[in-house]
């Protein structure tokens, strides 16, 4: 008699590969039945992954239209390392998926725009910095401000034409998207690519002090503070303990 670990095995892998992976024994009931129901539960299984995807990637959907979208998504969530995803995560690889499809730019940016959408809204609380935590600091107490990333900002540098889809945000195809979720909403804050490698910095930098150091360097003395306001308002930045 197998074991119950292997017993299980050979019925995931039926769920996932198909009729040619059925354990005949596994089952009282005659074969032909059994094979059915495990048929009609592998089909639901499908229809839900492919439903997660759909809730996952909406505007991609509506930019590629359905029957595209519909096909690529079969395709992404019959490859085997998918078929062990569980819900929550059988979405994080589509983006990667469609670079290898030699998809275009604009739905690979897309793809990756609403998974880090949906990254950032999962994303820990913390309170964001706000101006008025810095507007009585003097010069040494600014400088000196411990600071790191809020865990909900997301950074994408785009490669392709912003899609239809995202046209609240004007016309013109920034060179990157920061998201961010200071309070309840996920926003997105177009920006040029000096605006992007100054906020790339703060995950990897200690003080306000040593921000405002990287902005000079990449952008000037003369909008450097202008551009980490720019940030502080985002609410992109979260004070630490030092």
């Amino acid at each position: 008699m197998p074991s119950l670990a292997d017993g299980q095995s050979r019925f995931i892998a039926c769920l996932q590969k198909g009729p040619s992976h059925f354990p005949d024994e596994l089952f009282a009931e005659d074969a032909g039945r059994a094979l059915l129901g495990l048929k009609a539960h592998a089909n639901t299984v499908s229809h839900a992954r492919l439903v997660a995807l759909e809730n996952a990637y909406p505007k991609l959907r509506e930019h590629m239209g359905h029957e595209p979208f519909h096909a690529i998504s079969r395709d992404y969530i019959e490859q085997d390392h998918i078929l062990a995803c569980d819900m929550n995560s059988i979405a994080a690889d589509f983006a990667d998926f469609l670079i290898k499809r030699d998809s275009e730019e604009t739905e690979i940016d897309l793809a990756r725009i609403e998974w880090a959408w949906i990254k950032s809204y999962h994303s820990a609380e913390a309170m964001p910095l706000a101006l008025n935590d810095i507007a009585t600091l003097d010069e040494e107490g600014l400088l000196g401000l411990a600071i790191t990333a809020h865990p909900a900002m997301r950074l994408i540098e785009l490669t392709g034409p912003l899609s239809p889809e995202l046209s609240e945000l004007g016309d013109e195809t920034p060179d990157a998207l920061m998201i961010a979720r200071p309070e309840a909403a996920v926003l997105f804050h177009p920006l040029t690519q000096v605006e992007h490698d100054i906020a790339e910095k703060i995950a990897n930098i200690s003080t306000m002090g040593n921000l405002l150091a990287a902005a000079i360097e990449l952008d000037g003395e003369d909008t450097a503070m202008e551009r980490l306001i720019k940030l502080i308002q985002s609410g992109v930045m979260i004070k630490t303990t030092g």
